[in-house]
């Protein structure tokens, strides 16, 4: 890898893990209030993650960092899992066809979808990456007002601009803001996640509406079982039943 040899897939994941947590402690909110911007914390963090793990006296090439924030600032980093575009797709048919929405009394002209994510401001540019179309509106002061969608994404709010994480109330109350530029109607606000801790509790701590997303079928015991769904294809129908 660039050079560098002598370690195993396990001791790389480890060496992240702590080299991930040190930086945060060091540079909270991804260097933002020490004015760095994300690619130098991530550059740090590659460099404390090969730094720990190879033989000395090698050093951490660049061109491995320059590889890796690469990587991971578009597709080639990630995959979607299966029930996300199929999700989307059938949203924009409620947006578009009258349906079982409008008859349960959801106006699915007016159903915003956005991102709350514990980031930096990657993301945007990596959905879009994903073939997913994401408005740009976030909560950043400077953020551009876009005119109203299509979009599969309608605002995007993210712990680096928040200042604040999830489960911290802080972060859904800037998505609440963020939401409300692009709406002039009372919303209800409602948040499917997969993490039982910062999603599922903290929307809840927040006021909001939740689904706790368990695609693994791990927490029967931990959400009452009409907030629990295993894919997002049976989100919109949950909706429609709740909304009775």
């Amino acid at each position: 890898m660039h050079g560098l040899s002598g370690f195993t897939e396990q001791e790389v994941e480890r060496s992240f893990r702590a080299a991930f947590k040190h930086e945060k402690v060091e540079h909270p909110n991804y260097g933002k209030e020490a004015g760095m911007d994300p690619t130098r914390w991530w550059s740090n963090v590659i460099r404390s993650t090969f730094s720990a793990i190879s033989p000395p006296p090698a050093a951490v090439p660049q061109s491995l960092i320059v590889s890796l924030l690469q990587q991971f600032s578009s597709q080639k980093g990630y995959r979607l899992f299966d029930d996300v575009l199929p999700f989307f797709q059938e949203l924009n048919r409620w947006r578009t066809q009258p349906g079982p929405a409008s008859a349960s009394g959801i106006d699915p002209m007016w159903l915003q979808v956005g991102v709350i994510s514990n980031s930096d401001d990657r993301v945007s540019a990596i959905l879009a990456s994903l073939g997913i179309n994401v408005n740009e509106r976030t909560c950043a002061p400077s953020a551009p007002m876009k005119p109203k969608g299509p979009f599969d994404i309608d605002w995007v709010t993210l712990s680096y601009d928040a200042g604040a994480e999830k489960p911290n109330r802080s972060i859904f109350d800037a998505a609440e803001k963020t939401s409300a530029m692009a709406s002039d109607r009372d919303t209800l606000f409602c948040h499917v996640g997969d993490n039982l801790s910062e999603d599922y509790h903290g929307a809840l701590g927040a006021g909001w509406e939740t689904f706790l997303l368990d695609r693994d079928d791990q927490h029967k015991d931990d959400v009452p079982g009409a907030r629990r769904i295993t894919s997002l294809g049976s989100l919109l129908q949950r909706l429609v039943e709740e909304s009775k």
